[in-house]
């Protein structure tokens, strides 16, 4: 079996409770830029991270990358922000804003290298309530998040889901293509123990279609028993992996009972 470093990087940024081993055979490759970061309508600061990725034979640490130059302008303000490098790989904004429907811009400089992406903040959906049942298949309890897509095609969602400080390794995508314009009943098939007195937080993320993609093509790739497992679909341009995202967030939890 064989696949690309790309996926267990990946996988320890974005799923860093993740208790779920997955024993590959991965062949050597070059080393490749790593860089993820959101923007939300939520107060900042925001991080930009940018590790590389590493080979298999090496030891399970990816190098954080410093010494970057990082922006990130409001192209509807016109302004840009500078970010400092707060901790090795770890770059932090110092006025930025993230505000709905605005278009932001990710450029990166390491070197005479160059990476840029664009992300749209979407207008923000409510989350208006969650309760749980049965799970479909085999014990345990999901969760069900409701809310209301608003009428027009092109709306993507991600949904995280927390039990006490434990996250969801699945990844909750829907987009708006079947059910336009009406209420969403989105079960969130839960992968983890619920006992009563558990505090279950949903987040709603309403996010751009490239970055959907992104999540799309991972879960795929996650999903998949070939023996070729390929990268997921980012939106950094310049031969970097990973995902830029300007994206609005509600929350909303309860406690089990």
């Amino acid at each position: 079996m064989k696949t690309s470093v790309w996926m267990l990087v990946f996988c320890v940024i974005a799923f860093y409770s993740c208790q779920k081993v997955i024993e590959v055979e991965l062949n050597p490759s070059s080393p490749k830029y790593v860089i993820t970061g959101n923007i939300t309508d939520q107060p900042g600061p925001y991080e930009i991270k940018i590790t590389s990725s590493i080979n298999f034979d090496q030891d399970n640490n990816f190098p954080a990358v410093s010494g970057a130059k990082v922006y990130i302008t409001d192209q509807n303000a016109s302004s840009t922000d500078t970010l400092t490098e707060v901790a090795p790989g770890r770059y932090r904004t110092h006025v930025l804003k993230g505000v709905p429907r605005h278009t932001y811009k990710l450029l990166v400089i390491l070197g005479e290298e160059m990476f840029s992406s664009v992300s749209t903040m979407p207008t923000p959906q409510a989350l208006d309530s969650l309760y749980t049942k049965s799970a479909s298949f085999g014990d345990g309890t999901d969760v069900v998040a409701i809310y209301n897509d608003p009428v027009g095609l092109g709306n993507f969602y991600r949904l995280e889901l927390t039990i006490q400080d434990s996250l969801s390794q699945e990844i909750y995508l829907h987009n708006d293509k079947i059910n336009n314009g009406s209420s969403v009943n989105h079960v969130l098939n839960n992968d983890i123990d619920v006992k009563t007195g558990d505090t279950i937080t949903v987040k709603l993320q309403c996010i751009d279609a490239d970055v959907y993609d992104f999540y799309y093509t991972l879960d795929q790739a996650l999903k998949q028993n070939s023996a070729v497992i390929s990268n997921p679909k980012t939106n950094i341009l310049g031969g970097a992996m990973g995902y830029f995202c300007a994206q609005t967030i509600r929350t909303r939890s309860f406690v089990f009972r």
